[in-house]
């Protein structure tokens, strides 16, 4: 099969071109939508662009020109108009973020491509198989808040939603054939409820790999650390790991080096980092060296976890139902069962199928296709 031939798209860089493609896509049944940020490269994080398709259009709307993206927003909550994503998650959570922006009336190409047993579903990889299109892989990684856009990176933009609406429909059909149809649209609703969330403040040094394995005093480095990162980071614009790696931040904290010597001997240490921020280094870690002992980041106290055998025997034997029913329906193992649902329904060991609705974490399609009574007994609390 092969995806139709498209206009060029048109770039959106004034607000009343924006009113004017709202108003019009408005008039559409379905719009297909994506968004392009820069975090990879910028410490302000942002919407740079967002990409509207119809079955006979798309446009580049450039929020670096038009600062005012209503329109956009209308669009999104409108439940007139279906809006197709792919993998739509963290689309909706920047735009959350950034916007206020909240979505109605959702469909997720990812998400019915996994519900029809597909295992390679990434955009390119659906494009390939379906419609034979080959989506550049050289600007993955391009720096969408640089101006002007280049014809290149317009191109690959556009493809990103421009045959979204045909992929949709070829793969609505395959979940209709399956009868898993009701299975996507259960996921879909969910996906309206879905918002920004990111770490509290202070504590963006503990989302870094290892941090909460270290002793108070290296968090106290790590902390003096990571906010000096940030500072270099928001001044010169730059995604923080561009200006230290987190690992290296890790590893510093730790080593806690106090000369310049050790500082260039310090695990994971690139030389061009030594030598560029030698000074503000030394002087973070001395920093977090010097804070009194009762001033010390200690770990969040946690519940202690008390062993549930019994949970345990249950979670293993949702495990073995997970492995076999996985097979039947051509779907992997933790989309039709996830650790964390199974761990929640072993914890509270439901006895009824009125129970098992109080689970949030089970969607129902999930009990349709391991079955109520199959859950019920593997938790072994069934009743008659």
């Amino acid at each position: 099969m092969t995806a139709p031939d498209r206009p060029r798209p048109t770039l959106i860089e004034r607000p009343e071109a924006l009113a004017t493609l709202a108003q019009r896509l408005q008039g559409k049944p379905r719009v297909a939508l994506d968004t392009e940020a820069a975090s990879f490269h910028r410490y302000i994080d942002r919407v740079y662009l967002v990409q509207l398709s119809s079955d006979t259009e798309t446009a580049l709307v450039d929020p670096l020109a038009v600062t005012d993206l209503a329109p956009v927003g209308a669009l999104l909550a409108d439940p007139a108009v279906e809006k197709i994503f792919h993998d739509a998650d963290y689309d909706l959570r920047i735009l959350d973020r950034d916007y206020g922006f909240h979505g109605k009336r959702l469909w997720d190409t990812k998400v019915a491509a996994q519900l029809s047993g597909e295992t390679a579903f990434g955009l390119g990889a659906l494009l390939e198989k379906f419609f034979g299109i080959r989506l550049s892989k050289k600007l993955q990684r391009a720096d969408w808040s640089q101006r002007p856009l280049t014809p290149e990176m317009i191109a690959y933009a556009a493809a990103d939603t421009a045959h979204l609406p045909e992929l949709r429909d070829l793969l609505e059909r395959r979940l209709r054939e399956l009868s898993r149809l009701a299975w996507a649209e259960e996921e879909f609703r969910r996906l309206e409820g879905v918002r920004w969330s990111g770490p509290g403040d202070g504590e963006g040094h503990l989302q870094l790999k290892g941090a909460r394995t270290l002793r108070p005093r290296e968090r106290a480095v790590l902390r003096a650390l990571w906010e000096w990162r940030e500072r270099v980071a928001e001044s010169l614009d730059r995604a923080p790991f561009r200006v230290a790696g987190n690992d290296v931040l890790v590893a510093l904290a730790r080593a806690a080096p106090r000369t310049p010597a050790a500082l260039a001997a310090a695990p994971l240490m690139p030389p061009t980092v030594a030598r560029r921020y030698e000074g503000d280094l030394l002087e973070a870690i001395a920093a977090g060296l010097a804070i009194p002992e009762q001033d010390l980041p200690r770990p969040e106290r946690r519940p202690r976890y008390k062993p549930d055998p019994e949970a345990d025997v249950r979670f293993q034997r949702l495990r073995e139902l997970r492995a076999k029913r996985a097979p039947e329906v051509g779907l992997d193992p933790g989309l039709i069962l996830p650790n964390w649902a199974m761990q929640e329904i072993a914890r509270l060991a439901p006895r009824t199928p009125e129970e098992l609705d109080a689970i949030p974490e089970i969607r129902r399609w999930q009990r349709e296709v391991v079955g109520d009574r199959e859950i019920l007994a593997a938790v072994g609390r069934v009743d008659g």
